[in-house]
């Protein structure tokens, strides 16, 4: 046989069994988190986290056949660390309210682990740690909202008579209410005091306070 054709043939060499095996793994794995993505709504959703674990795992397999010593083939694998933070730095916004998509992005970067324990061989270790991504995306995630509706964090602007005891009344207020103030500012206005009062507490904590101001003589909630 010539020896175009025998590298002919060696350039089309189909993967074996075990390197299939480790694609579907990959596809799969990925394809459950990306579900949960995108069930959610979220930037990166099913497509995108399934192609970013099989890209991890195809990346890692050619690691493996194209590298030399194992140093080499390290190497190379270490890129995809190195490409997935440009991933996920693209996920991350930021605005006057706030930094939002550092899950999704830490979600991508996770799931490029698992993609990359499977192209080398690891499915016990792909299969524990896609579980254990999708565990932290839904069970810690009703815990994460369980902490943070006791740490909601709402502004008020109250209006009421300007007299000496105004502020120590306010505070008042707010702490029979159980809220924590963290900001307090106020001005004059002919004989009242407006107070504009930042407060951190439990959601429903705020809704009586809200349902108090509206039925209260003594104060009045200028804005929501």
């Amino acid at each position: 046989m010539p020896d175009w054709l025998e590298a002919l043939q060696a350039d089309w060499a189909w993967p074996d069994l075990n390197h299939v095996g480790r694609i579907l793994a990959a596809v799969v794995l990925g394809g459950l988190i990306g579900l949960e993505r995108e069930v959610r709504d979220k930037p990166a959703g099913f497509r995108t986290i399934m192609l970013i674990c099989l890209g991890a795992c195809i990346f890692s397999l050619l690691s493996e056949a194209v590298g030399g010593a194992d140093y080499e083939r390290t190497r190379i694998a270490a890129q995809i660390v190195s490409g997935i933070g440009f991933l996920g730095a693209g996920a991350i916004l930021r605005d006057r309210h706030g930094i939002f998509g550092l899950t999704t992005a830490a979600t991508i970067w996770a799931v490029a682990a698992v993609g990359m324990a499977a192209g080398f061989g690891r499915l016990g270790l792909a299969t524990v740690g896609a579980f254990a991504i999708l565990s932290a995306l839904y069970l810690f995630d009703a815990i994460e909202q369980w902490v943070g509706d006791r740490r909601d964090i709402q502004e008020y602007d109250v209006k009421t008579a300007n007299s000496d005891d105004s502020l120590r009344r306010i505070n008042a207020l707010f702490a029979r209410a159980g809220l924590h103030v963290r900001k307090c500012t106020y001005y004059e206005e002919g004989e009242s005091l407006n107070f504009h009062v930042v407060a951190m507490g439990a959601k429903p904590n705020h809704a009586d306070l809200r349902f108090k101001l509206a039925r209260s003589d003594d104060y009045t909630l200028r804005r929501s």
